[in-house]
């Protein structure tokens, strides 16, 4: 009962702090469509034998190489570095790039948007040419 007590005392003194006060130099992500289109989308499996010791899935896998992201979205792609046993009473560090995926998410928003715009457009032109082909 006391933990409750606590629980619910310390989010009644928690501080709400505004998007737009966290967030500094934001701006509209632009041509996203080009920079999407750049992409390569892959399906591919881990080398679970070779690398035993990441602990990686054995599944098929959905994401992009990091060469095809770093090229068009440099910060989306970090190392990342893991301990890993490397025999009786050792161990190393293996080092890796890795895509941050869900931050492609504002990207792809953006991408739809664009789109979006540019089929507006075209609708309106094709009835254009039609009012003025009758």
């Amino acid at each position: 009962m006391g933990l409750l007590f606590s629980a619910v005392a310390f989010s009644a003194n928690a501080q709400k702090i505004e998007d737009q006060e966290l967030k500094i130099n934001v701006s509209k992500i632009a041509n996203s469509t080009q920079h999407l289109i750049n992409l390569e989308p892959v399906t591919f499996q881990y080398d679970v034998k070779k690398f035993k010791n990441l602990s990686l899935p054995s599944t098929s896998q959905y994401g992009f190489l990091t060469r095809s992201v770093s090229a068009e979205f440099p910060s989306l792609v970090v190392q990342k570095s893991t301990q890993v046993n490397a025999g009786k009473n050792a161990s190393k560090v293996a080092s890796y790039d890795e895509v941050k995926t869900a931050e492609l998410i504002p990207v792809l928003v953006a991408a739809i948007k664009e789109q979006q715009a540019e089929i507006e457009l075209l609708k309106k032109e094709i009835g254009l040419l039609k009012r003025t082909a009758r």
